[in-house]
């Protein structure tokens, strides 16, 4: 594994980290679909629970992965997250040929707000991922409850859509994942959607790896969305080891 951390943009704090898999002749495969990781944190930090465990299992999966930590807290106000991700696809694209990362086959996932960052890197952007992903986002804007943040609409040129959540989620409603599809269907945006019974806000991978000693955080039942994300996607990007 080839593993850096990386500055893009004139901050600092925002910084890009590579999970890159070694070419290796015995194992036959060279280009490999890409994968930008977006924790959640509610604009306030970067999940460490969203961040690199989500890498090792796409990495595991046979995917170049990149976590970006991008603005928060005072800086996060609109659209500086969504520069800080712009950066990252053009770090992505500009060196899909150094790290063998197929540029036509990267996809993004985000969490609550890494899902909103991610939701629209793939519709206000001109550099969309092809595969999005999407787990418990924060898509609606509400002043009043205190989210500021830009209502994530798609367009005709949103690409393909998967997403999780929990029907008990304490944070964020499943509504905001409803409305999503809703207006997906109306662009005729294909979407995969899991709506898991329990769980709370914040499952992440939902296994005992992420759960930092909360019973809460593990739920074998929710974390069935990893492997079916990984089905869907080598659909939807068309890869073949």
């Amino acid at each position: 594994m080839i593993t850096k951390k990386l500055t893009i943009t004139k901050d600092s704090h925002v910084t890009l980290t590579t999970f890159i898999h070694e070419v290796s002749e015995e194992m036959g495969v060279k280009k490999r679909p890409g994968m930008l990781i977006l924790p959640g944190g509610g604009y306030e930090f970067c999940s460490d629970r969203e961040a690199e465990p989500i890498a090792i299992a796409y990495y595991n999966k046979g995917f170049n992965c990149y976590v970006l930590r991008y603005s928060v807290k005072e800086k996060a106000t609109f659209p500086r997250p969504l520069k800080d991700a712009e950066a990252a696809m053009t770090y992505i694209t500009k060196h899909a040929d150094q790290d063998q990362t197929n540029r036509s086959k990267i996809a993004t996932i985000g969490f609550s707000a890494g899902g909103h960052l991610a939701g629209a890197l793939a519709t206000m952007s001109d550099l969309r991922p092809q595969a999005l992903l999407l787990g418990y986002p924060a898509l609606i804007k509400s002043e009043e409850q205190g989210w500021p943040f830009p209502t994530i609409t798609p367009d005709k040129n949103t690409p393909p859509s998967f997403l999780f959540h929990t029907y008990t989620d304490n944070v964020v409603p499943i509504e905001t994942s409803l409305y999503f599809i809703h207006e997906c269907r109306k662009q005729g945006i294909p979407v995969e959607f899991h709506l898991f019974n329990k769980g709370p806000h914040g499952l992440s991978l939902g296994t005992e790896l992420v759960a930092n000693n909360n019973a809460d955080y593990i739920n074998a039942h929710y974390a069935a969305w990893f492997e079916l994300s990984v089905e869907w996607l080598l659909d939807v990007l068309d890869v073949k080891w």
